[in-house]
């Protein structure tokens, strides 16, 4: 068979997927791939695997100074089994093929009927990206969604200082988490964040801790007018 004849028979079979995908419900799509969250702190969705799986991370929550030795999603409801159950069940998934459309699908019925100040979605409430792969599957993700705004923060450089400003989706405020607390942000991007707890907050301050832990009416983490925040440590 001739490479065009193939290709346009992947096509179809990809288009044919699609449309299937469409009729689907959210709860057989969250069978496929796993759940959202709907953290109390968010304005809406997150997606996130377990901190366990970090791979910068979990080195770095056994070095004490680092923001990953206190973070939040090692302990209280995320320590449950069936907290991680649910997490292994979305980082598994990720390698399906399928992926993405099922993503795309599962965002865009969960966001249909929420107001513009609730289109707003957080990768990683908990753990980080896995793979260059990943990264690119989740520009995907925010290409085929362009009404949903999208915020990813990580502190797994090695999958960032390959691609450039422009490979990233518009809707998608991708920004590099330092390392330390009260140390500076990364020099590498554009678009960063970090913790203070005895210094000033560089770049502009969360104003989380000083609202109920929520975040209210800011989007600043998903603006890219915003180059660095600095979040309070809890």
């Amino acid at each position: 068979m001739k490479r065009k004849g193939l290709q346009s028979i992947l096509e179809l079979t990809h288009q044919s997927f699609c449309a299937s995908i469409h009729t689907m419900k959210i709860k057989d799509i969250e069978k496929k791939i796993g759940t959202l969250s709907n953290p109390s702190k968010m304005p809406s969705y997150a997606w996130g695997i377990s901190a366990k799986k970090c791979i910068t991370g979990a080195k770095l929550a056994k070095i004490k100074g680092t923001i990953c030795n206190k973070c939040y999603a090692l302990k209280g409801h995320y320590a449950f089994k069936n907290v991680f159950d649910a997490h292994e069940l979305r980082r598994k998934a990720i390698e399906m093929p399928e992926w993405v459309d099922y993503m795309a699908e599962l965002l865009t019925l969960k966001y249909k009927n929420l107001d513009k100040s609730r289109l707003y979605h957080r990768w990683f409430d908990s753990g980080d990206l896995q793979s260059f792969l990943h990264l690119m599957k989740i520009f995907e993700v925010c290409e085929l969604t362009p009404h949903i705004n999208y915020w990813l923060a990580t502190r797994e450089y090695q999958f960032i200082k390959d691609i450039k400003e422009k490979d990233v989706p518009k809707n998608l405020c991708l920004r590099v988490s330092a390392i330390k607390v009260d140390s500076p942000p990364p020099k590498f991007w554009k678009w960063t964040s970090g913790v203070h707890k005895d210094k000033p907050a560089v770049g502009q301050e969360c104003p989380a801790y000083k609202q109920d832990g929520e975040c209210k009416s800011c989007r600043t983490c998903w603006s890219r007018k915003v180059k660095q925040v600095s979040y309070k440590e809890h």
